[in-house]
Formats: C-alpha cells, structure tokens, sequence
C-alpha cells in the first residue's frame, strides 16, 4: 500500500511556505490538532476547517504508517466509511437529474431482493427499507477471532448478501426509519446497474473530476496502489499486543468498490465537496432540498443528518471504517465547515475536545 512521504506535523508550515510563514491562525489550529492527537492516543490526525469565504486552513499531526515512521499530511487520504453513503447518495440524485434513474424506481428494477417491489431507491437513502444491517446480522462489530479473518479478503457485496441470516425486511418498506449499511451496498449495486458502468468510474466521473479532488477514490482493484494512511485497532482479536495499537490495514480489501464505504479522501477534498454540495455547485436546488428533508418521525434525510450539539446546529456525515474515523460538518450559525479524519478505528470522534480548545467559550 502506497502511503505520501511528507512532513506529518509540519504540514500547515510546509504548505505555507509558498506565501511566507504560516498565519497565528496556522499555527494555532496545529498546536490544537497536536493536543487532541496526544489526548486521544490517535496515530495520525488531519483537521481542515473553513470560516465563510475564507480559504481553509489545515492541521496534520501524528503518522500515516507507524511502522514506518511516516508521518500524515494535510493531504494524505484516509477512508471515510459511512461519509461515502453521503457522496454516492450525490451520485444518485445527479443520475436522477439526468433521468438515468428515479428515487421511485422499486429496487426489483434492477436486482433481485425479497419485496424489492415494494423498497424504493429512495428508501434506500433515507433508511426506510427494513433491511437488516449485515454488519450486525454478520456479527462484526467488536473483537473476536472472526472478525479478523472476515476482512482477510475481499468479498464483493453480492457475497455480503448470500451471507447475511435474512434479508427479509424487518418492518414493512416505508413504515418506519433504521440505519443499516446494507442500504449503502444496495445503492452502489443500483447505481452501476442503472449507468451500465463501473462504481468507481460513475464516481470519479460525477465528483472527483468535476470537483479536482485529486486525493479521492473509490477503493477497489484498481486503485489499491494509491497513497492513503494505514488504519489502526485496539480491540482483542486484532493481533497487537496488550497494550497497544494493531495494523488493522488488512481489511482494506474486505469491501472493495462499494457505495457503503470504501471511498478515500483527504480532508481539505471533502471540504471542497461540503462547500459545492451546500452552494449549488453540484445538484440542483431541488436536489439539495431532498437530501436535506427530513420526514416527520425520521431523524435524517437522504444520507445527510442535521444535528444539535454544543454549538447549536450542524449539518454533514460522520463515518467510521475499519482503522479509520471521519467527520465532515458545517455549523451554519458561524458558518464554519470542519472536515476530521484519523486513523484509529476504535477511537472516539474528538470532534467535541477539538470545538473546546478552538472555541472554548461557545461550548456549555
């Protein structure tokens, strides 16, 4: 696995030195992304974040490669799990917009599932299927010896469908709202059987491309040699010692080429992309008014949450891969876009430890 031989902690200088040395504003967010890194125990961390017009700023602290002693820079890409059900979720409301598909198009129109007549594309979006997470019918969160060797390969999501216990729907399509990753899987296998391409091409030719986010990629063969940082676990059964972090990089390859969560991106890209999904410069309004609704009794719209928390209101993703934990948020009250990435599966998101030391007198 490729990984950027750059300068870690020295990024925000490093990028910098082109317009002469780095702004207060610089070197404060890096002294605060090097004290949340140290808090957390994290291996590497990237924080890039956003005020109004301005352009952004960015933090890395830590290593890509702890073996290796490499360290992470503002553009080393880290896979941003369920982050990537957001930007497929973009995929599928453009494809509407050019009338390859409808959000009303029944499941069964383009793969075979049980009562898939009766699941809309959209209720894959909005969670509103029914349909088991596999990740919880399979029995892989945690430790445990099976898990391990469940990500010792890859297994394409028509393998993760034969395997699951059931995929009847658990309560009637449409009836109520629960999470489950097995949407994401479903919604890469109706966009590339609609558009008759590949997953990863549709994405680099709806996204990537158009937006220049020259550090992002859908995950899959033929991009397994590109740069991204190693994911890191402290659970049991990963094969570290006590004590300390597992190389969980292996399971990379368990669920290549999926809309579940196999995108790689580096956080100033995924500010881009926040920042055009909010300014029209992607969808439609009409699109983006979709994804942002949020039907009574649910508490999400179409892959994209809208939360209070100690800033008040925000917008955006979190996701969480194997070794890896994102976040991609906008705060419209001061509006403030912050993209997190870090490479420590098991960690807890320190979006909030991050909020306390840049902006201490805001949180209550």
């Amino acid at each position: 696995m490729g990984l950027m031989a750059c300068s870690g902690g020295q990024g925000v200088q490093e990028a910098s030195r082109q317009v002469g040395a780095p702004s207060p504003e610089a070197e404060a967010l890096q002294s605060q992304v090097d004290q949340v890194r140290e808090e957390f125990d994290l291996p590497g961390l990237v924080v890039a974040l956003a005020e109004g017009e301005d352009p952004p700023i960015v933090a890395a602290s830590g290593y890509a490669d702890l073996d290796r002693r490499i360290p992470v820079d503002p553009n080393t890409p880290f896979f941003i799990g369920s982050i990537s059900k957001n930007l497929f979720t973009t995929v599928a409301l453009l494809l509407t917009e050019e009338g390859v598909l409808s959000l009303e198009d029944p499941l069964s129109d383009y793969l075979d599932w049980p009562r898939g007549e009766e699941i809309a594309v959209r209720m894959l979006l909005n969670h509103t299927t029914g349909i088991p997470d596999y990740f919880g019918s399979l029995g892989l969160p945690g430790g445990g010896e099976g898990v391990p060797e469940f990500f010792s390969r890859p297994r394409p999501p028509s393998e993760i469908f034969q395997m699951m216990p059931s995929r009847e729907p658990a309560f009637d399509p449409g009836s109520d709202q629960a999470y489950s990753n097995t949407n994401g899987l479903l919604l890469g296998a109706v966009i590339e059987s609609a558009t008759g391409q590949p997953l990863g091409d549709v994405f680099q030719e709806r996204i990537v491309t158009p937006l220049g986010m020259e550090s992002t990629y859908l995950y899959d063969e033929r991009t397994v040699d590109r740069p991204r940082a190693r994911g890191y676990c402290g659970q049991p059964g990963w094969a570290q010692e006590s004590g300390e972090l597992g190389d969980c990089s292996f399971g990379d390859d368990a669920l290549p080429n999926s809309a579940d969560g196999s995108i790689v991106a580096s956080a100033p890209d995924l500010l881009r992309y926040h920042r055009a999904l909010r300014s029209g410069e992607i969808l439609s309004d009409s699109s983006w008014a979709a994804m942002r609704r949020v039907q009574p009794g649910q508490v999400n719209g179409l892959n994209y949450l809208i939360m209070s928390g100690p800033l008040g209101e925000s917008e955006g993703n979190a996701g969480r891969a194997i070794g890896h934990v994102s976040a991609n948020v906008y705060y419209p009250e001061r509006d403030l876009y912050v993209v997190m990435l870090l490479n420590r599966g098991d960690a807890a998101l320190p979006m909030r430890r991050f909020m306390e030391l840049r902006y201490l007198s805001l949180i209550h």
